[in-house]
């Protein structure tokens, strides 16, 4: 008996790993093994332990340096003379990532299918044992996959029409026409119990010649139209469900496959609808399916792709263009249907993004695309939550109602992307907090229109010369000598970054960009005074903006700004560096850190207070000088007595009294 442990690395992902799993069984069922699974690494308590075999799972090229993290923990873990070994995904389409990175890793590349995988005698073929569904309890405690009352399995292996944008030609070389799985699922519910749906993960199951036979072993194990399930751990009746989860072939799909998966529990068929000119057989397809009683449809709708070859196609790379048709093609399709069967037809779109199968990052680009694009359509595809996009009220308000409209928002800043809705009443809200709520709808509608007025005035491909990389900075804003075009790569700047324009910026790109704020953004500068504060930015960045707005900041700061307490002393610190680095305000800020002393020793009225409020918002010192002068000699007693100090030898004393008495003598006496 070995020690074993399984580990997936530590990525998000939505299915359980049906290789481990079958290992797992493999080794705990018929080599009566000790086995462990892992997420990423053990948890405490079992850090220390070696294993005599550790198997590390691969997913996408992409997870690259999660997989390599895996590898590096499972040889860490290992006992001396223990065999380290990797399969899967990754593993198959780059196995010379996995020899260069790590020598000493047995790398199985393509599928577990013949005698001897492993090394081990009496070995059986893993590909055909069940999977081991207990060594999810492992991790029940630190990683849910969303999906996994469910079996997990394929009827059908490979797929034959040799897309060149897709791995399975390479991970699963040869196609086999039928898999049976009763048996499997037999000894899956003697071992673990029955699980609820049935997913599989065939690539081409219309391929098949045996499909007829795949369909009536389906709804022999209870998995026909109509078919429901009595959960064991609550006693409630729910519905199956079938997702052949690879998804459909709409070149081979007819009316006698259409009807046959009518009669199974499928939720929904998956149809792929790759391309733009695989139109009419994607229609066909759906259009087939709606009219054998299937309700629930989805489709991948690959984009961001280059040039490729397939099911005996040339393939154009696709535009964002071609990516909204197909969107909306669905969307009005599933409304077609609906009114002609007389029935509710919900075909979900799944936008899925185009990575290479040599790439070991997320950030490929395609040749019509650009990180800007590709970036702003991610978050246009939030609000789906995974669940498919669907419904011509959400499309058109998410994507535009052209693909006009669909290109000119993927080119928007992207703060103001989820900013375009319409403004929502709520139910029993205060009047106060709608009205908040109100203003800033009113502001954000107002960024927006401003955008579009700008982008409006200038080709697509001038503007996405600035923005494709989808990296803004107040270099290149300072670079661009259109006044127009400048105002409108203005807005997308951070907040952070836009007041940086006033201390980093010529002195022709100040002028331009403040007049804009004060002429058409008003309360962009209101937002301006807000950065500072939250922010505390360096006293040239305030200096730069003093500069361009003039007194009206000050004040605006000084407002926000508590004279009383101290706590603000960092902020009025800057305001007094900006200050005399340009001598800009004809006011002495350094006097306003004086304050705290006499407001703590309880030496200012409440009407002096006032007094040196609105004096310091008008930038009034005479008035703030004349009380203060009052209650010096106060002070010092109060100063005095606290600190235990002669009169001669309180330096802090000396500082207050000069800097109260001199007009304009810069000391702080939080720097002393």
């Amino acid at each position: 008996m070995e020690d074993i442990l399984l580990i997936e690395p530590a990525y998000k992902n939505k299915y359980p790993p049906i290789g481990l799993m079958k290992i797992a069984y493999f080794h705990r069922y018929i080599m009566h093994d000790y086995v462990r699974f892992a997420k990423g690494r053990l948890p405490e308590g079992l850090e220390n332990k070696k294993w005599d075999r550790v198997y590390v799972t691969t997913l996408f090229t992409f997870e690259w340096e999660n997989t390599k993290k895996a590898l590096q923990y499972a040889l860490s873990v290992v006992k001396p003379g223990g065999k380290v070994f990797t399969g899967g995904i990754l593993a198959t389409l780059r196995p010379e990532w996995i020899a260069k990175e790590f020598p000493t890793v047995i790398n199985n590349t393509g599928l577990l299918n013949h005698e001897g995988t492993l090394g081990l005698k009496g070995e059986e073929c893993i590909d055909t044992l069940p999977l081991d569904y207990g060594i999810l309890d492992d991790i029940k405690d630190e990683y849910k996959y969303p999906a996994e009352d469910a079996y997990f399995t394929y009827m059908t292996r490979g797929c034959g029409m040799n897309c060149t944008f897709c791995a399975v030609k390479t991970l699963e070389p040869t196609y086999e026409p039928y898999v049976s799985i009763s048996d499997s699922i037999k000894r899956i519910d003697k071992e673990f119990g029955p699980k609820r749906d049935l997913l599989l993960m065939d690539n081409n199951v219309l391929r098949s010649p045996k499909f007829d036979q795949i369909i009536d072993e389906i709804k022999a194990l209870g998995f026909e139209k109509g078919a429901t399930f009595v959960n064991p751990k609550t006693g409630k009746t729910v519905v199956r469900h079938v997702d052949f989860n690879q998804g459909l072939d709409a070149f081979l799909l007819n009316e006698h496959k259409a009807q046959r998966l009518g009669e199974l529990a499928i939720k929904p068929a998956r149809i792929a609808f790759d391309h733009i000119e695989d139109e009419d057989v994607y229609v066909r397809a759906i259009t087939l399916c709606a009219r054998a009683g299937i309700d629930h449809m989805s489709n991948y709708l690959l984009y961001n792709g280059e040039d490729f070859t397939g099911k005996g196609h040339s393939y154009h790379a696709d535009t964002p263009e071609d990516l909204f048709y197909r969107m909306h093609l669905t969307m009005e399709l599933g409304e077609n249907l609906t009114e002609e069967l007389g029935r509710k037809i919900a075909i979900f779109s799944f936008p899925m993004r185009y990575i290479p199968l040599d790439n070991d990052q997320r950030g490929f680009i395609g040749a019509n695309w650009n990180a800007k694009y590709l970036r702003a359509l991610q978050c246009m595809l939030i609000p789906t939550q995974g669940k498919g996009i669907q419904g011509r009220s959400f499309f058109e308000a998410d994507f535009g109602k052209t693909a006009e409209d669909f290109v000119m928002y993927l080119a928007m800043p992207e703060r103001l992307l989820n900013k375009r809705g319409h403004f929502v009443e709520r139910k029993d809200e205060p009047k106060f907090e709608r009205e908040i709520r109100y203003t800033q709808w009113s502001e954000d509608r107002h960024l927006i229109d401003t955008w579009m007025k700008y982008y409006s005035m200038f080709e697509k491909d001038t503007v996405l010369e600035y923005i494709g990389c989808n990296r803004f900075s107040v270099e290149t804003l300072d670079k661009i000598e259109n006044e127009e075009l400048k105002k409108l790569y203005f807005l997308y700047l951070t907040p952070s970054a836009t007041i940086r324009v006033f201390s980093d910026c010529t002195e022709d790109t100040k002028r331009i960009i403040s007049t804009f704020i004060l002429e058409e953004l008003p309360f962009m500068y209101s937002r301006i005074v807000e950065t500072i504060l939250s922010s505390k930015p360096g006293y040239k960045v305030i200096a730069g903006i003093l500069e361009n707005f003039g007194e009206k900041v000050c004040t605006d700061l000084l407002k926000k700004i508590d004279l009383f307490s101290g706590h603000d002393n960092d902020k009025l610190t800057m305001l007094i560096k900006a200050n005399k680095s340009k001598r800009l305000v004809d006011f002495d800020f350094s006097l306003l850190q004086f304050i705290p002393y006499f407001h703590v020793s309880n030496l200012l009225s409440k009407q002096e207070e006032q007094i040196i409020m609105n004096s310091a918002y008008e930038l009034k010192e005479a008035p703030i000088r004349k009380i203060l002068l009052l209650h010096l000699d106060e002070l010092k007693d109060v100063l005095i007595k606290t600190n235990g100090a002669q009169p001669g030898d309180t330096q802090i004393i000396s500082v207050i009294e000069e800097q109260i008495k001199e007009l304009y003598h810069q000391i702080s006496i939080f720097e002393l």
